[in-house]
């Protein structure tokens, strides 16, 4: 790696966590904007570099934002969490980003993160050459209903009995409490609707080992991020709950390329497509991942390796602006 750097950053008075890599110090910048709630992104390298080889391509910035992660820990993280200090955040760290790098960055969010990154995308289009949204969280509400439809429905064709209590008892959303909240998303796991032939269980110990064979995380740390997602969570459901991008964001000034699984039961494919009727922007396109629910970029690897490859790039640097290596 020309580039291979973790390091710090001031944003919204919070410490926060980014890694940036890339095979070549003049390639075009990419800034990754992760799921959740309260979800890491640093611990995704070893994923990402496997799957994907973005870096060949790409300078990547992976980053754990307020909260989540390495950043869990730092003073001030934990404080004042909302999606609205996360766009915050968001812009603040575009704006760095693209001072030192000399170029608008490429922009992918990734649920939760998409959406977060849509926002600020909306307030500094300067800073921003694509935005790629990838199973964007656009309707709370309407995502809430369908995501508790398919998990009873799911239940009731598989006599599942546990699940069925379970999800009678937290009854329809919304469900702006973490219990309720993750009690859907549980069910929604395990039957196929968050990633397909995965369970609850299994990303859980998916997540854990990335942690564990990270060289960036200490043991404090990995206990900090798994306790930092139980915050989060708390911290986050009812501005999910209520997110509507319809009403908030129906004009974006960047180009945005939105990637959609057709099987996606957390941000459902109906929602995506409306949306993506309405939305006006200079340049959109939606782009279905068939075979994927929620995480078509950890479905299908190659194929959104591809996408990204195609997306409308930024000024390239004229000079290696990391520094050291």
């Amino acid at each position: 790696m020309d580039i291979d750097l973790l390091e710090p950053v001031q944003l919204g008075g919070s410490r926060q966590w980014i890694r940036i890599r890339a095979r070549h110090s003049g390639n075009p910048l990419l800034l990754l904007v992760q799921m959740g709630p309260g979800l890491p992104m640093i611990n995704e390298v070893r994923t990402f570099e496997r799957t994907m080889s973005l870096e060949d391509r790409f300078t990547v910035v992976y980053w754990d934002q307020r909260g989540c992660g390495l950043s869990a820990r730092s003073g001030g993280a934990g404080r004042e969490l909302s999606l609205a200090t996360m766009v915050s955040d968001t812009e603040q760290l575009l704006a760095m980003l693209c001072e030192r790098f000399e170029t608008p960055a490429i922009v992918a969010g990734f649920s939760m993160g998409a959406a977060i990154a849509a926002l600020a995308a909306a307030r500094r289009p300067d800073l921003v050459a694509t935005l790629v949204a990838v199973g964007m969280d656009i309707d709370g509400a309407a995502a809430g209903r369908n995501t508790y439809e398919f998990a009873v429905e799911a239940a009731r064709g598989r006599r599942n009995r546990r699940a069925i209590k379970q999800l009678e008892a937290i009854g329809p959303p919304p469900h702006v409490n973490a219990g309720a909240f993750g009690t859907r998303g549980r069910w929604a796991a395990d039957f196929g609707g968050v990633r397909t032939g995965a369970t609850y269980t299994s990303e859980g110990r998916r997540l854990l080992a990335t942690l564990v064979r990270s060289s960036d995380y200490s043991v404090a740390a990995a206990v900090g991020c798994l306790r930092g997602i139980r915050a989060a969570r708390m911290a986050l459901v009812p501005d999910l709950e209520t997110l509507d991008l319809g009403q908030v964001l129906p004009r974006l000034d960047v180009p945005i390329v939105m990637v959609q699984g057709r099987l996606d039961q957390i941000a459902p494919a109906a929602v995506a497509e409306q949306y993506a009727q309405a939305l006006q922007s200079p340049s959109k396109r939606l782009v279905w991942f068939e075979h994927s629910a929620h995480m078509p970029h950890l479905e299908e690897p190659e194929r959104f390796r591809e996408v990204l490859a195609g997306v409308p790039l930024g000024r390239r640097p004229a000079h290696d602006p990391g520094g050291a290596r």
